[in-house]
């Protein structure tokens, strides 16, 4: 998931990403690293942007695929901008 979050003084746009994980028995996505995972505390006693990270690394996702992620989405943010 990409969101953009808006700066105070609306200058600027950042982009947080989190990335869910779903097994194919499962019926709804759920983060990477749950309660049963060996890092589940480390990550609990981390701030939010290094928890955020610790996530998208247990993942397994690339981070080709994370900056390919931000690209749409700023192509997205531009287009409606634009209108």
């Amino acid at each position: 998931m990409a969101e953009g979050v808006l700066a105070n003084d609306l200058s600027k746009v950042s982009i947080q990403v989190d990335v869910l994980m779903k097994d194919p028995k499962d019926e709804d996505f759920r983060p990477p690293i749950g309660p049963t995972h060996p890092k589940y505390w480390k990550l609990k006693s981390l701030d939010p942007e290094k928890a955020r990270r610790l996530q998208i690394q247990y993942s397994g996702v690339h981070r080709k695929q994370i900056r390919k992620t931000i690209r749409e989405f700023d192509k997205l943010h531009a287009l409606e901008i634009q209108h």
